[in-house]
């Protein structure tokens, strides 16, 4: 035999298989059968009818067993035919907050024209994809769709708490039914991969936290009060006051009201920040008290990052300790918001590594000039930390505890500076970035406002001052 001829022979087995394939799943789909509790007891009764039939020879009683072995079989290859030409589809949210409700809807497309799908039920599963974090338990969803009539599509929403925060995956979905007589469950597995991250839990940082940032930044500014006005932004006039600048005297409107008006610059936040989380847990022996500080830490972490992105202008690094620390920045944005959000929530705690491993890796300007937040669950001497770190030389390490908050989880630090309220985070985080939107527009159409009403003021000098009284061109 030649090779062509070998070819089209094998062809034609090809052909063969697949369309013997096609003929047995349209007869008998690839599905799980089996019987249900009823459908035992239904089964019982009916064998002992046949028994008792054979036995007393009484064809009354066999005809009972006949009838009865009727809705088996009606069951049997109803209840397949019913789960045949449906499409499931999951809307699941890419992210959600823990602590938040997780809301998933199920969509179930009936590709028949004519017949309906009825009793139809929809078991998923969602699996943690990281068993390392502390409470990661597994979801099982399922959903019921009474009635799932021809060539229709029925959703169902599935609403229940969010588990702990970390990487979860979606599994294939089961769709079954017992229809028509609840005698035989019929169940048939579908491919539906898909993904979703729970965030750390986000709270509100209270006034004390505030307080603190705002005398940080007031003293670091008082280093250098004099820095040149390109850096800001022009805001308004306001009176004079001793230190200022003569350089940023408004000499058209002191001239006008005859006393000493400055130019008043809006002086932005834009210092660079530095959060440093140091999830320790000992190796052996952790207690329940330990994980929850750990997990106290990394939510302040979070709330923290979703307070600084709402203001653009900063540099926000995001740093972890461990065997293999790391380092992710930016500028403010809602992209590196998520991106931190997303490393905050596959966080696991550790038993080794330190600050001056993590030092070593940071950016020089941020070590140099960058306000850190230094999150941890176990006492840290930073001066020793500092100066272990081959980049901090001894000068920088000494001034270092100048610009840095060193926060305890353990000891109870962080419970006057942040607490977690019952408002769902998503809708927090939405208010806070709209809130920041909001708040941008509104300042610089007040410093158009304030800038229209300058110029109208100079003009209007520019005219009383002519000594002639006539207006200049």
């Amino acid at each position: 035999m030649s090779l062509d001829e070998k070819s089209r022979a094998r062809g034609k087995r090809g052909r063969f298989r697949r369309w013997a394939s096609r003929f047995v799943h349209a007869i008998l789909p690839n599905e799980r059968n089996f019987p249900t509790s009823e459908g035992w007891m239904y089964g019982s009764v009916s064998l002992v009818l046949l028994f008792a039939g054979l036995y007393q020879q009484v064809n009354l009683i066999l005809l009972v067993f006949t009838l009865t072995a009727g809705p088996v079989f009606a069951s049997i290859f109803g209840g397949r035919s019913m789960l045949r030409r449906l499409v499931p589809a999951r809307r699941a949210p890419s992210y959600i907050f823990s602590g938040d409700p997780l809301s998933i809807e199920y969509v179930v497309s009936n590709g028949r024209r004519w017949s309906a799908t009825l009793a139809l039920f929809l078991e998923d599963s969602v699996v943690p994809l990281d068993r390392a974090v502390s409470g990661a338990a597994t979801l099982t969803p399922r959903v019921f769709f009474a009635r799932v009539g021809g060539g229709e599509r029925s959703r169902v929403r599935w609403v229940s708490p969010s588990p702990k925060r970390g990487r979860y995956g979606f599994r294939d979905v089961d769709l079954g039914t017992r229809a028509p007589f609840g005698i035989v469950e019929h169940r048939v597995t579908i491919p539906l991969a898909d993904e979703i991250v729970v965030y750390p839990r986000v709270g509100r940082l209270s006034r004390r936290w505030f307080q603190l940032q705002r005398q940080a930044m007031e003293s670091r500014r008082g280093k250098s009060h004099d820095r040149s006005a390109q850096q800001m932004e022009y805001h308004g006039l306001r009176d004079y006051r001793s230190g200022d600048s003569p350089r940023w005297i408004h000499w058209r409107t002191t001239a006008r009201r005859n006393e000493l008006m400055v130019k008043e610059f809006e002086q932005h936040n834009d210092q660079d920040v530095a959060i440093l989380v140091d999830p320790w847990l000992p190796r052996t022996k952790a207690s329940p008290e330990g994980r929850e500080a750990v997990e106290l830490a990394i939510s302040f972490a979070a709330t923290l990052c979703l307070e600084i992105c709402r203001h653009q202008g900063r540099r926000l690094v995001l740093g972890w300790t461990g065997p293999a620390p790391g380092v992710r920045q930016g500028p403010a944005s809602v992209k590196l918001l998520h991106e931190l959000l997303e490393q905050l929530a596959v966080m696991r705690a550790i038993s080794e590594g330190g600050l001056a491993e993590l030092f070593d890796i940071m950016p020089a300007p941020v070590l140099r000039e960058a306000i850190l937040v230094i999150v941890s669950t176990r006492p840290i001497n930073l001066i020793e930390e500092a100066e272990r770190s081959s980049r901090l030389a001894g000068a920088s390490a000494r001034s270092l505890p100048l610009r840095v908050f060193l926060l305890n989880a353990a000891h109870g630090d962080l419970t006057p500076l942040f607490e977690c309220d019952g408002e769902a985070s998503n809708d927090l985080l939405q208010y806070r970035l709209s809130s920041a939107l909001t708040e941008r527009s509104s300042s610089q159409e007040e410093r158009r406002r304030s800038r229209a009403s300058d110029e109208v003021a100079g003009a209007g000098f520019d005219r009383s001052a002519s000594p002639d009284g006539a207006s200049r061109p």
